[in-house]
């Protein structure tokens, strides 16, 4: 299940092999067990999002977000966003938003203030499915931690509409997807840190601890991986990226071991930290809702807490491997009214041909490694040791 995490912030230079690293570690906010109508109220607005975000082939911003601090400008200004698999821009909200209120409940960011802005004034227009933001862009200096990315080019949003954001505990987004779905042909920063040689490695990585009572709760890795945390020869199966705007690929299909088959003949996924859920399309996922004896509920489905040892494993084949989610991997506790109620950790979206969603259901259960430099994207297993 994903969690609204927020981020603390360190840079480790030379740390392994004189390789550059920019290492992030994930703080939740959100813990376990969660409200069950808060959960489903805000996975419902998630999904109207992704909806529109994969009907539009937009960047969309989900029910669950990795909180990170960054800063522009000479002098620092500091901001909170969301790294976002699924958008390439970065984006903060801008000096000259007088008239959104959404503005107002976030930091902006102040030209004037800054001895390295260089002006750009393009403008810029992002649609989301639950809102929208308008500007124009800019460049600056920008700095995560000790790193500092010279010339980053940015938005300043001066119009924001109200619902998300008003109420949303980030200021921007820094989108980690490819140059290709950049508003404004805009070189996101990631790919900036390789062209000005900040980290060696054109990889960053993800590990998301699902364990709402261990702290940190996971990292995210700019520039290499974290050898402590995974099991390096369980990456040996880089899976090719087949359409380079999202880090998107084929699976050969999703299966239990009792015979149950799903995504037959192979289709799309989409590896996505920006959601909570494994999503697909209805005729599947009621598929394993029906395999699963579970209850349904809309695009929802629960099952008797006491039965989910029971429950099947349920294996999903990526590049003629198995990758295997047991019940517990995909089983969401949440509590109504002091009851715990077992969510299934799958929903689906109506729509032809659109792809799987692997949210953090499927990638809480690996590391995952997205490689821009070879395009490919890797499932690695987790050591379960603790992080220092």
């Amino acid at each position: 299940m994903k969690f609204a995490l927020f981020l603390s912030l360190f840079f480790i230079g030379a740390a392994v092999s004189d390789v550059r690293i920019l290492r992030i570690p994930l703080h939740k906010i959100n813990r376990e067990p969660r409200n069950y109508h808060e959960f489903v109220k805000t996975v419902t607005e998630a999904h109207n999002s992704l909806q529109r975000f994969l009907v539009l082939q937009k960047s969309g911003v989900q029910e669950a977000a990795y909180y990170g601090e960054i800063s522009l400008g000479t002098t620092l200004q500091n901001f909170s966003v969301v790294f976002d698999t699924g958008s390439s821009n970065l984006w903060v909200p801008s000096s000259s938003c007088y008239f959104s209120l959404a503005c107002w409940n976030h930091h902006y960011y102040k030209r004037s203030k800054s001895s390295t802005y260089i002006k750009d004034d393009s403008p810029l227009s992002i649609a989301y499915g639950t809102g929208e933001v308008e500007g124009f862009l800019s460049t600056d200096t920008l700095t995560i931690n000790t790193l500092k990315v010279a010339n980053q080019t940015f938005g300043e949003i001066t119009s924001m509409s109200r619902k998300p954001f008003r109420e949303a505990k980030f200021d921007g987004i820094l989108g980690l997807g490819y140059p290709s779905i950049a508003t404004g042909h805009v070189v996101p920063p990631v790919n900036n840190m390789v062209n000005q040689k900040l980290i060696d490695r054109p990889i960053f990585s993800f590990y998301l601890n699902r364990n709402p009572k261990e702290t940190p709760g996971g990292e995210l890795i700019f520039g290499g991986i974290n050898e402590e945390r995974v099991q390096n020869d369980t990456l040996n199966n880089p899976i090719p990226i087949s359409n380079q705007r999202y880090w998107q690929f084929r699976m050969d299909g999703v299966n239990t071991l009792t015979g149950d088959n799903w995504c037959e003949n192979g289709c799309d996924a989409i590896a996505d930290t920006g959601t909570s859920l494994i999503i697909g399309p209805p005729k599947d996922i009621l598929g394993i809702f029906k395999t699963l004896k579970a209850a349904v509920d809309g695009r929802f489905a629960a099952v008797d807490c006491k039965a989910v040892p029971t429950l099947p494993d349920i294996v999903f084949k990526i590049n003629a491997r198995s990758y295997t989610l047991k019940p517990e991997d995909y089983i969401l506790r949440v509590r109504n009214r002091g009851i715990e109620i077992c969510l299934l950790g799958f929903s689906f979206l109506s729509g032809s041909n659109l792809p799987w969603i692997l949210g953090d259901v499927f990638l809480g259960k690996f590391y995952t490694v997205f490689d821009f430099g070879n395009n490919t994207v890797s499932f690695g297993q987790i050591k379960q040791i603790k992080l220092l």
